[in-house]
């Protein structure tokens, strides 16, 4: 039996939200752990491997032949959603901000009702504006502490949404995985916010305030 590649806590948690499937994608796959943990624990069968960078992709590629996967991977250095082909049926987006995210999200690329799991490190509400225009519902964020930084795993299927003010920065369907408390999220966020001046600075702080009440 083979080993499968260790993961942190973040990329175990985008792993988990993989259904067992056929065809899956990872755009940004960076060193390629996590597909390569997808392909040797059965979840997928074939994966699209893609990375502008051509030192990640070598990586990637290095990782894919010492375990023999390359006949299920195809490794490609196309734009985002440009790399896709066939119909996966889970689209993976992480390790990036949410600018770039969204502007991804955005391409004009068919998604075939794929399921998107997306772990952006900022700008958060940038990400769920492209779900809500792309026609996607959140189905829950996931709390992740992965070497002393919270991470959201957004995993998202093709439905009708609207948010309001507070979800659009604060989210919805809110979930703290093993070992995370959303009061030490929350406190933590006050820290991470109390520089930001102006008023999206003040509104969120106000958004954190009454979640803290909540769960405090």
């Amino acid at each position: 039996m083979r080993i499968l590649p260790r993961l942190d806590a973040r990329l175990a948690c985008i792993a988990q939200q993989v259904p067992v499937c056929e065809l899956a994608a990872d755009i940004g796959a960076d060193h390629g752990k996590l597909s390569c943990w997808l392909l040797l624990s059965g979840r997928v069968r074939r994966m699209i491997v893609s990375d502008i960078s051509k030192t990640s992709r070598e990586k990637a590629r290095v990782l894919f032949v010492s375990y023999g996967l390359m006949e299920q991977v195809c490794l490609t250095g196309a734009d985002g959603l440009h790399a896709l082909r066939g119909r996966p049926q889970t689209i993976i987006i992480a390790g990036m901000g949410g600018n770039l995210l969204q502007s991804i999200l955005l391409q004009d690329v068919c998604l075939d009702g794929a399921r998107l799991v997306l772990s952006a490190h900022t700008e958060l509400p940038l990400v769920r504006d492209a779900l809500v225009e792309r026609r996607y519902q959140i189905l829950h964020e996931t709390l992740v502490l992965a070497d002393g930084r919270y991470y959201r795993v957004i995993t998202a299927e093709p439905g009708y949404m609207t948010l309001t003010a507070k979800q659009r920065i604060m989210g919805i369907h809110v979930r703290a995985s093993a070992g995370v408390s959303l009061e030490a999220y929350y406190r933590w966020q006050m820290q991470v916010a109390a520089s930001w001046r102006g008023h999206r600075g003040m509104a969120y702080r106000t958004y954190l305030k009454e979640e803290l009440n909540k769960n405090g």
